[in-house]
């Protein structure tokens, strides 16, 4: 075998080893992220919430379409009193193809479970900035999609009492110390940030939505 030849091979094995071991990488990831995504959901639903494949349907209360009426002593008292790393609430996007259990706190332990609540930022309710970052590649990559959303997507981040319901106003990039893009806002805003592009923290990607409705959920508990 001639020098070329035998470099080759090397570099083949070097590339399949690599190969193997990202592979690996990503999978011991997503077998993590699903076992802390089914425990946060459980727990979700233990605390009155309806989580992610749940046979229970979801409900809402006709009436009006921001319904704060007991949101201090419900909704605020519930995200208050959670533990870091606790169940915060369940994420549907349709347009990403996303329903996920979102959890509290953003360290790197609480990110390995789902999504996670920005804890400097305000809570859902009738002003303020709710900050959600997620992973885009390890981890089960709950915000792999992101990009995908544009002006108009609808975006469902349910409490066990409320269905808050927020519409896409905006996405755009930042440097990464931009962290302006959670300052407090009068008028109530969802804002969703990920690594972007993916496999790079480089920049951050930023969706920013406004609070369209809030609705009650009903009580369908065991009801088919």
């Amino acid at each position: 075998m001639n020098t070329r030849a035998r470099l080759l091979r090397v570099l083949g094995n070097a590339f399949l080893g690599l190969a193997l071991g990202l592979v690996g990488y990503y999978g011991i990831t997503s077998i993590l992220a699903a076992c802390g995504q089914s425990a946060v959901s459980r727990e979700f639903e233990r605390f009155g919430g309806i989580a992610e494949n749940s046979p229970t349907r979801i409900d809402v209360v006709p009436g009006a379409v921001l319904d704060f009426t007991g949101w201090e002593t419900e909704d605020r008292a519930y995200w208050q009193g959670l533990a870091p790393g606790a169940a915060f609430g369940r994420l549907v996007v349709p347009a990403m193809r996303l329903d996920v259990t979102v959890v509290k706190g953003v360290s790197v332990a609480d990110l390995k479970k789902g999504p996670g609540w920005v804890t400097y930022t305000d809570l859902p309710g009738p002003s303020g900035n709710c900050g959600i970052s997620g992973h885009r590649t390890t981890y089960g990559a709950p915000f792999r999609r992101l990009d995908a959303l544009r002006p108009g997507d609808t975006i469902d981040l349910y409490s066990p009492y409320r269905r808050y319901r927020y519409v896409v106003d905006r996405t755009f990039s930042v440097t990464p110390d931009r962290s302006d893009v959670f300052d407090s806002t009068v008028r109530p805003t969802l804002t969703l940030t990920a690594c972007h592009p993916p496999l790079s923290a480089r920049y951050r990607l930023v969706v920013v939505a406004s609070l369209d409705e809030v609705r009650r959920l009903a009580d369908v508990r065991g009801q088919e």
